[in-house]
């Protein structure tokens, strides 16, 4: 499907590669190919318009052809569009709520009581995940089970995307997930864009946008991380993030409009979450004219760290770049044993 250049949108095609920093510089890898450039510069557009995406298996990423208008905004999600195999029965899926995405696979699930809920729902999907994500590797843990997978991100691309993921088996602890780039013997951490504060975990996506929860579709969790990594490839090469984005969801007023101020370029889609205005014509103003020095020191008081904590533990980089063993989850995920 041919995407049509809105007037607002044409600063995206004088993209040019930025620095970013990594554990491992690559010499041209980076660089993308003219065809690889394009289909990035459609989706970066096409996101910023609201409009959702599929994940093929691999990770691979594309847009969503079949979307037609903007719909609720439950329905706008990204979602796997998986190839059907021919000459076999469809599978058969788990019971869900109503449905509220088009076509995607379930998007919320409410958490249940017993111990060993999470350990039964992860380890009896590990079978679909390996069929989407072929590189799956699985590690157990006495807190539950660790995921690396790649992900292909777009075809054409030099350079792979890898997630390790941790998985409680504790209801409320939720996942936490890194993720790298791969390119030969060369790894290198994504981020710290849309990071978490003290870890440099993926901070995806918001729960109040129910796309994912504790027992949901694992499949699901990694593409989602797959669209997340497209992101920041985006932000890698064309200097801005594309598409709606959040500034510390439930964080003092004070301190999202700091990270607003720090984080936000005026031409992406405002960091309060707002689908269609860019930051300088939505909370810009109001946050100009905040007392910098005010805000910094309001915000250092209320995130440990600040903006410097935002990148993976020494275990988890050493353990990806194939220094060491994989570490306890305990060790680095900062909600266990905190619960």
């Amino acid at each position: 499907m041919r995407i049509i250049q809105l007037d607002t949108l044409r600063e995206s095609k004088q993209c040019v590669r930025v620095n970013q920093n990594r554990t491992y510089k690559p010499s041209r890898e980076g660089l993308l190919a003219s065809n690889v450039l394009v289909r990035l510069e459609e989706i970066g557009i096409a996101l910023d318009e609201d409009r959702p995406l599929r994940v093929f298996n691999n990770g691979l990423v594309v847009l969503d052809d079949g979307f037609k208008t903007i719909t609720d905004e439950k329905e706008k999600v990204d979602e796997r569009h998986r190839k059907r195999r021919p000459k076999t029965r469809p599978r058969k899926r788990s019971a869900r709520r109503k449905r509220t995405s088009r076509g995607s696979r379930q998007a919320f699930t409410e958490p249940r009581i017993g111990g060993n809920v999470l350990s039964e729902d992860y380890k009896n999907q590990l079978t679909r995940l390996a069929e989407a994500y072929p590189t799956l590797q699985t590690f157990s843990d006495d807190d539950g089970i660790w995921l690396q997978a790649e992900s292909s991100i777009l075809s054409g691309l030099a350079r792979k995307a890898i997630f390790l993921v941790a998985l409680p088996y504790k209801i409320g602890l939720g996942p936490r997930a890194w993720g790298f780039w791969s390119s030969g013997n060369r790894f290198w951490w994504i981020g710290p864009r849309h990071t978490n504060f003290l870890d440099g975990s993926i901070c995806a996506f918001a729960q109040i946008d129910q796309v994912w929860s504790e027992g949901g579709d694992l499949r699901r969790l990694l593409d989602i991380y797959s669209g997340w990594t497209l992101r920041h490839l985006y932000l890698e090469v064309c200097g801005r993030w594309p598409g709606k984005q959040y500034a510390l969801l439930d964080a003092d007023p004070l301190v999202q409009a700091f990270y607003r101020r720090m984080q936000c370029k005026s031409d992406e889609l405002c960091g309060c979450g707002s689908n269609s205005r860019r930051y300088a014509e939505c909370c810009m103003p109001h946050d100009l004219r905040l007392n910098l020095v005010q805000l910094t020191t309001h915000f250092k008081r209320h995130i440990e760290g600040g903006f410097e904590s935002r990148k993976p533990p020494d275990p988890i980089e050493s353990f990806v770049n194939g220094r060491s063993t994989l570490p306890r989850m305990a060790d680095v995920h900062l909600l266990i044993g905190s619960s």
